[in-house]
């Protein structure tokens, strides 16, 4: 017996009313998402296949392009798409995914921001590359809810680029995240961009800018469409979980008009949400967002990205849209109350006494047109580079400075982290270091092996932006 994980109701706080347990039915999956089959019909193990392989997506309406995509190998069309199908689970469930390679080069899955065995982490060193022909099985148990995803870890520039990536959600062990948030809808929007040329095909064309600065799009994408338009009532309040899969885009993401209270950063919720009007989104970061939705029947809500200087003198487009919310009907009656307790979030107990680790950022531009620029982490270059050994359990600050002239979202596998000098307290696994600025965040090191920390722009990672930790048993 399969089960397929879908979307019992558009409503999480009526997760329960889905017609069997919260133990044994399927987690909820976010509205429009399609997710994998699971094989396995033990309600505590998932069990999926994943096939990466080459195939067709629009990015432009009728424009068919060659890509490569993940797909599900128990759907009943196996039908490749971008994003790839969704994983979701509870946190406590036993995960077992076969990947099986249709590429014509090796690949990996690396499971960004889950807190996996480091022999399934997917990294440079954390497992040989699976050969084209060949299956790989990963397992891990959900350790933390939130949101999460998943992308290769060799040649991610380009095979990312190609369109494999795929979202994950993790719900709490007792129900959508052991806490009751009461939405209309909860929707997954992850945010890319390609370039593509007017035929629709994905343009091969690589200039010294997109190498200097990660890859540039001329179409921005969510969940692998233009502009998609949605549906959706006046007055809902809804439930966004936003991640960046871009190679170096960063998205500043408003909604004109409304206010964003996030509620969730990369490692889950956050004990206190905040409100904003712009949220900047770093390639790699995931951040959940209420949003409370104003207007009329009939009226267009157009959620935006705005110019962000990240560096290196880059152009103003102005406003971009995303996607377009319509409004058909309205929610009536009262807007059900906020939790009075969000996420259980302790700080880590840093003090003078907590070892400093310094880290230092630099790039260095092509010398030629026909050189490529080099980026270094404390003037070493992967892979030529000095692993950082710690002990298990150790609790360190790790000072970054970025002495480049563009930003840097710096990615540590294996673990979360709480950013210093700073008034909100979360988890986080990837965070912006600005450019010429310094980030100071503590981190204890609960998982043993060995990991990687990177730049998330991925044309600096595979250039050199890159480096080993090694947690001892």
């Amino acid at each position: 017996m399969r089960r397929t994980l879908q979307l019992c109701s558009l409503t999480l706080a009526m997760l329960p009313a889905c017609g069997a347990p919260e133990d044994s039915s399927p987690p909820a999956v976010p509205v429009g998402a399609v997710a994998f089959i699971d094989e396995d019909p033990d309600p505590g193990h998932i069990e999926i296949t994943v096939v990466a392989g080459p195939a067709r997506w629009e990015y432009l309406p009728g424009k068919p392009a060659d890509v490569w995509a993940y797909s599900d190998a128990n759907a009943p069309d196996a039908a490749a798409q971008v994003p790839g199908p969704m994983l979701v689970g509870r946190v406590g469930d036993r995960v077992t995914v076969h990947l099986r390679n249709a590429l014509p080069e090796t690949t990996t899955i690396h499971w960004h921001g889950l807190k996996v065995p480091a022999a399934h982490d997917g990294s440079h060193v954390s497992q040989k590359p699976v050969m084209p022909g060949e299956t790989f099985t990963y397992e891990f148990t959900l350790t933390d809810a939130g949101t999460f995803w998943f992308h290769p870890h060799l040649d991610s520039e380009n095979q990312i680029e190609r369109g494999l990536y795929a979202p994950i959600v993790v719900r709490g062990g007792g129900g959508a995240d052991d806490i009751d948030i009461e939405v209309d809808a909860e929707r997954m929007f992850v945010l890319d961009d390609v370039k593509v040329e007017s035929t629709g095909k994905l343009s091969e064309t690589i200039t010294p800018l997109d190498l200097m600065v990660g890859r540039l799009g001329n179409v921005l994408l969510v969940n692998g469409r233009k502009q998609p338009q949605l549906s959706t009532r006046a007055g809902a309040r809804e439930r966004w979980r936003l991640l960046n899969a871009a190679n170096g885009t960063f998205f500043n993401v408003t909604l004109p008009g409304h206010k964003l209270r996030v509620i969730a950063w990369d490692g889950g919720l956050l004990p206190e949400p905040y409100e904003t009007d712009t949220l900047v989104i770093a390639p790699g970061e995931r951040y959940e967002v209420l949003v409370d939705l104003a207007g009329g029947d009939g009226d267009t809500l157009t959620l935006q990205t705005l110019f962000y200087d990240r560096g290196h003198d880059l152009p103003d487009f102005g406003p971009r849209p995303l996607l377009t919310l319509e409004l058909d009907g309205a929610v009536t009656g009262p807007r059900p109350a906020l939790p009075t307790k969000w996420g259980d979030v302790k700080a880590l107990a840093v003090d003078a006494s907590t070892p400093v680790r310094k880290l230092l950022l630099e790039e260095e531009e092509a010398a030629t047109p026909a050189d490529e620029p080099r980026f270094f982490i404390n003037k070493e270059a992967f892979p030529d580079v000095t692993p950082i050994s710690v002990g298990m359990d150790d609790l360190e600050i790790w000072e970054v400075t970025n002495d480049a002239t563009m930003d840097h979202p710096f990615h540590l596998h294996g673990t979360f982290f709480q950013v210093l000098d700073q008034p909100v307290l979360g988890w986080k696994d990837t965070v912006n270091v600005p450019q010429k600025g310094t980030v100071r965040f503590a981190v204890r090191f609960d998982n043993p092996g060995a990991w990687m920390f990177h730049c998330h722009i991925l044309e600096h990672a595979d250039r050199g932006m890159m480096g080993l930790l090694d947690v001892k048993h």
